[in-house]
């Protein structure tokens, strides 16, 4: 900062005109201040998960992006939040006789081991759902295991999409509803590009969730939404879907 006010004090001295763009752009790089291409390849080029306290964290990720929340809306989730805490409080207060019913159960209905406890709540220990998103389709499996996910066979998820807005896409409706490293993933996505795959596996595993577990289905509505947007076809003469050529009169 010093360097810099000698600069300017060095220029005014000399009665010198208007910074160049290089020297303002120099000025600019030695204090610290970024373009915002800059910042964005940054973000765009980070890892999907990092072991300090920086904003690309899933967590803080998240939290940043509902702290744009207008004041209304901000009203009506601590409204909701009121609601969810009343309710797992009353589910924990029967942990007990939850757990005398699952042994219950499984001495009388084999079957009935396909379900296992997390957070006060009944999972299915396996489930699946589809998704659809412009030209993509996935299907997607949740099996509980440790967190694992992965695409196609074995291909891992930051190679499928090496961006990370993608990956949190994918990854959304685990954290929203709380189960994060309790279920392995395996994604099987075909059609259109990494976007619209990333959005359709989205769609698939918030199903998935709410096929395990009903009562996540109010905690997963956005991510539950589905695009059915379509790229409309070109039709015969036009140069697009809805351009036409320049008009000439001859």
């Amino acid at each position: 900062m010093l360097r810099i006010t000698r600069l300017f004090a060095h220029a005014i001295g000399q009665n010198k005109k208007v910074l160049s763009i290089d020297e303002a752009l120099y000025l600019a790089k030695d204090a610290g201040f970024a373009t915002k291409a800059e910042i964005q390849k940054l973000i765009v080029a980070s890892p999907p998960f990092s072991p300090d306290k920086s904003p690309f964290l899933i967590s803080n990720f998240f939290n940043e992006k509902r702290g744009c929340q207008t004041f209304d809306e901000d009203i009506e989730e601590a409204k909701d939040q009121s609601t969810q805490i009343d309710r797992i409080i009353s589910s924990q207060q029967l942990p007990e006789i939850s757990q005398i019913d699952h042994i219950l159960a499984e001495k009388t209905n084999p079957g009935s081991t396909n379900f296992f406890w997390n957070q006060g709540e009944r999972w299915k220990v396996r489930a699946d759902g589809f998704g659809t998103c412009m030209r993509s389709t996935t299907h997607l499996i949740i099996q509980r295991g440790r967190g694992i996910v992965k695409v196609n066979g074995e291909e891992d998820l930051y190679k499928r999409w090496p961006i990370f807005y993608n990956r949190m896409d994918v990854l959304e409706p685990l954290y929203l509803a709380g189960c994060c490293g309790v279920y392995d993933v395996f994604i099987e996505t075909r059609g259109g590009g990494i976007t619209g795959q990333s959005r359709s596996a989205r769609l698939a595993l918030a199903r998935a969730l709410v096929s395990a577990n009903p009562s996540v289905k109010y905690a997963l509505e956005a991510a539950l939404y589905e695009d059915t947007r379509q790229k409309m076809p070109k039709m015969p003469g036009r140069t697009g879907a809805r351009s036409l050529r320049k008009w000439r009169k001859r």
